[in-house]
């Protein structure tokens, strides 16, 4: 027996129809059979989805995409620090730092490997760079504010030296060298058959007494013009280091020798104010002198540079490399004496007026150079030349 869905009475189990409202009891064995499939289904479904478990799913894509970002962030930390380390250690500053330390601490070869020419013709080498590291011995205050202007508009002061990028280190930070601007100073002379010099490399040849000649391409810094190889000689201390000296002329043109000069005494004389007549002995043998060198008498003779003995014109060069004021050696007087084996004692006096400017002492055997010291009374050692 069973019961029909519709009317709920019971009727027989192989009826098809309903024995008391008609139903189609066919209906039934079908849906009962379908039923255990969608009952199936839907717990397939169920079962499908919670091995899924929805809220895992989420939960990774947050995790790997927080794992990103603080891989993300990690990474622009180290850039950051990796930047901030190399500017400080090896950055534009600290390049332009290193460049003029080299300047002021003569690192001559490894300054050469950081400079470039603005002409080809020059070959910078550590030999090359000395004229600039002579000017900075005495002109500290240009290497601080090159090193401030470089840092600052990438120039100098006086366009004589330029940053320029020079390739890159670990692919992208820069690195950086100097441009230099050469020095073609003009230089004439009424000398013939003499030979120019520059800091003692030899430039050319007079070929007359009107003689001119472009020099260069010269590195910047100081220069001793000098002539010589002939009966006349000349010697002219010149700064070539801006863009204004590039083509500076220097004038190794020489006076008319001198046969006699009247001059009065300097001050380091006897207070009779007598005055005396030069001559051509250069030894100034008729001199008195005490300790210091001072001339105690009236005979003292005066001589130009062309009127020294080798030994003095040797002494009077290295006073010359070693001073400031003398810019032209012919602007000067010189007395000489011998003040032991192998040292002269040179005495010199402004050409105009007369002023004693002050006494050396040159061991040509030891290549010392000394200065008198009126404080102390002794002779101090030159070092600076």
């Amino acid at each position: 027996m069973k019961k029909c869905p519709n009317c709920h009475q019971e009727v027989a189990a192989d009826s098809i129809f309903c024995e008391h409202c008609g139903y189609d009891l066919r209906q039934t064995t079908t849906e009962a059979a379908a039923q255990p499939k969608t009952k199936a289904k839907r717990l397939g479904r169920r079962r499908k989805n919670s091995t899924a478990k929805p809220g895992k799913q989420p939960k990774s894509k947050w995790f790997k995409r927080s794992v990103w970002a603080v891989i993300g962030i990690a990474v622009i930390i180290v850039i950051v620090l990796g930047a901030s380390f190399y500017n400080k250690q090896a950055g534009k500053d600290k390049q332009i730092a290193n460049i003029t330390d080299m300047i002021s601490d003569n690192q001559s070869n490894d300054l050469a490997k950081l400079l470039v020419s603005d002409n080809p013709n020059l070959k910078i080498t550590g030999d090359t760079v000395q004229p600039l590291l002579t000017y900075a011995r005495t002109h500290q205050d240009y290497v601080t504010n090159m090193r401030t202007d470089l840092q600052k508009n990438g120039q100098s002061a006086d366009h004589t030296f330029t940053l320029i990028k020079s390739g890159h280190t670990m692919l992208f930070f820069p690195v950086y060298k100097l441009k230099v601007t050469t020095m073609h100073p003009t230089i004439s002379t009424n000398v013939a058959n003499a030979t120019i010099t520059a800091n003692g490399d030899a430039l050319a040849t007079s070929k007359n007494d009107h003689y001119s000649y472009k020099a260069g391409p010269l590195f910047p810094g100081h220069y001793t013009f000098k002539l010589s190889g002939s009966q006349s000689n000349k010697s002219v201390k010149v700064n070539l280091i801006s863009s204004s000296d590039m083509t500076k002329d220097v004038n190794l043109s020489v006076k008319a020798a001198k046969t006699a000069k009247d001059t009065t005494n300097d001050t380091n004389d006897d207070s009779t104010g007598a005055t005396t007549t030069a001559n051509d002995d250069n030894t100034s043998g008729t001199n008195t002198h005490d300790s210091d060198g001072d001339d105690q008498g009236n005979g003292r003779t005066y001589s130009d540079y062309d009127d020294l003995s080798s030994d003095g014109q040797d002494a009077v060069d290295q006073i010359y490399d070693a001073t400031d004021y003398m810019d032209d050696i012919d602007d000067y007087d010189y007395t000489t004496t011998q003040a032991h084996d192998n040292v002269i004692q040179v005495k010199v006096y402004d050409d105009d007026d007369g002023d004693h400017m002050d006494t050396f002492r040159y061991d040509k055997a030891n290549d010392i150079l000394a200065i008198y010291n009126s404080d102390t009374g002794l002779f101090d050692k030159v070092t600076d030349r």
